[in-house]
């Protein structure tokens, strides 16, 4: 038996790059996965991710309780589900402000609050990854809310692998640096010369792809992770070495 054959994973904010992403890594090491996310507006195929709005803890449970009558109780849990809103703090509406606590920081511990609860239920020796961000120990002045969001995100991460740890549930957060995807991908599409700056910024010179994020979740949710827990993985190809007085100086 593959070591994934018998795992149960769940992903929130599925239908993202990164998320989705996740998803089908999961799946093709041989997982069972149940990705959800808010439901598509304007979509014109059927949409056929389950509708969860992880600000609301009885959307989670419902969709657990599915996950649980369908395949079972979740062995993973992959808390992804992000939003941003641009802007400086000073400038923010409260509004904005709100809605990316809500679902960055409040909305992931609704999520690993209830998969951490079936696990224990369950006596199951789980993993629980939270896709975080570099933006959590380098601040973002352009976007703020997120930033603080993401830090919080990561005591969240390290209190829940501590206070767990005995009852063999493992919690890590992989952190990505500058990822083509989302609000990326976006201004990249728009400024190319954007692209080549931030490439000639990152000292391995490569941007991340979705993909590469999918496998250092999987590395750190794998069952053969038997002591990695409280862990940031920061995957950002050295840019939170780099300063405006040590820059990335390789050719590009």
């Amino acid at each position: 038996m593959r070591p994934w054959d018998d795992q149960i994973a769940v992903v929130t904010g599925a239908r993202g790059s990164i998320g989705s992403a996740i998803v089908e890594h999961l799946r093709s090491l041989g997982a069972r996965v149940s990705g959800s996310d808010l439901p598509q507006s304007g979509a014109a195929a059927p949409d056929t991710l389950p509708a969860v709005d992880v600000t609301v803890p009885a959307s989670i449970e419902a969709w657990l309780e599915d996950v649980e009558h369908a395949i079972g109780n979740p062995t993973v849990g992959v808390i992804c589900a992000g939003i941003t809103r641009p802007g400086r703090l000073v400038d923010l509406s409260d509004a904005d402000w709100t809605d990316v606590l809500d679902v960055n920081l409040t909305g992931a511990f609704y999520a690993a609050r209830a998969i951490i609860r079936r696990m224990l239920a369950s006596n199951t020796a789980g993993r629980i990854v939270f896709v975080g961000s570099w933006a959590a120990h380098a601040p973002h002045p352009h976007i703020g809310a997120y930033s603080a969001s993401k830090a919080g995100l990561r005591a969240l991460c390290q209190t829940l692998a501590l206070d767990h740890a005995a009852e063999g549930i493992l919690v890590n957060e992989v952190a990505p640096g500058i990822v083509d995807a989302g609000l990326s991908r976006e201004l990249f599409r728009r400024d190319p010369d954007l692209e080549k700056r931030t490439r000639a910024a990152i000292p391995s010179g490569r941007i991340i792809h979705p993909d590469d994020v999918a496998r250092d979740v999987a590395f750190l949710a794998s069952a053969e992770n038997r002591h990695t827990t409280g862990t940031v993985l920061v995957s950002d190809g050295g840019l939170s070495l780099a300063s405006a007085m040590n820059p990335a100086t390789a050719t590009r």
